[in-house]
């Protein structure tokens, strides 16, 4: 177990580096958390490292005891660390829905989908969670005000862990304003481009690379996980009552 712990903080630590390397790796990572919006940041990037196209994932216990499905012999689970601080040296394993069959005692898996009907209710909602939207004339134009507004609302507590974590990356020479600026930039996107990918909207068609050229700058892990840690977190807050309006409309 010791060594498969080091290959996946080995595995972590790449994935870490990859993420930041260009905008195009930053939204391919984003497309896939937003799947599992759920998982602490750390989780995501080990998912994205070894299922990136993993829709739905728990441990087997999960899907035997709470829905009744058995995971199919010789799946490969997706190795993540039991606590976000890495203190216990432990690992847990994930499988997607899909290492997974169904068996007579199965319940349903609630895993939603968008339609284009229900577009005003999820638009009603994200005006609800997040304030009133500065342009909602399409669902598209109505995430990006939401994520505008929350990431105004929530990121002040976010920065200052950031302004505390800039040294030896990319940001080290900046000052506290272009900090703040280059940093709600990136999160307001990247909790933008989650939601929209998830509601399936095709989120290339809104942003440029240059809407995530300023990623690169988070080039440490401490870095990183200010980003991540704080667009993971907003964007959860998002999907989650978009979630609850979706399973109530089906």
């Amino acid at each position: 177990m010791a060594r498969k712990y080091d290959l996946i903080s080995e595995l972590y630590d790449r994935t870490c580096k990859t993420v930041v390397s260009s905008p195009q790796n930053w939204e391919a990572f984003l497309t896939s958390a937003c799947r599992n919006y759920k998982l602490r940041f750390d989780e995501q990037l080990l998912v994205f490292a070894q299922r990136p196209d993993a829709t739905a994932v728990l441990e087997i216990e999960r899907w035997n005891g709470t829905f009744g499905r058995w995971v199919n012999r010789g799946a490969t689970g997706i190795a993540v660390f039991d606590d976000a601080s890495r203190s216990r040296q432990r690992l847990i394993h994930y499988f997607d829905i899909s290492d997974t069959h169904p068996s007579k005692y199965s319940r349903p898996v609630p895993i939603w989908e968008m339609k284009p009907e229900y577009e005003q209710e999820i638009t009603e909602t994200l005006e609800s969670t997040f304030g009133t939207l500065d342009n909602s004339q399409s669902l598209a134009d109505a995430v990006m005000s939401a994520a505008q507004n929350a990431a105004e609302d929530n990121l002040p507590d976010y920065t200052r862990d950031l302004l505390y974590s800039v040294n030896d990356s990319f940001l080290e020479e900046l000052d506290e304003d272009n900090i703040s600026t280059i940093y709600r930039k990136v999160v307001t996107n990247s909790v933008a481009y989650m939601m929209m990918s998830r509601l399936g909207i095709n989120a290339e068609e809104y942003f440029e690379a240059d809407d995530f050229r300023d990623v690169t700058n988070f080039n440490t892990q401490d870095t990183l996980n200010a980003l991540g840690i704080a667009t993971s977190d907003i964007a959860e807050m998002g999907l989650s009552e978009i979630s609850k309006t979706v399973m109530a409309l089906d």
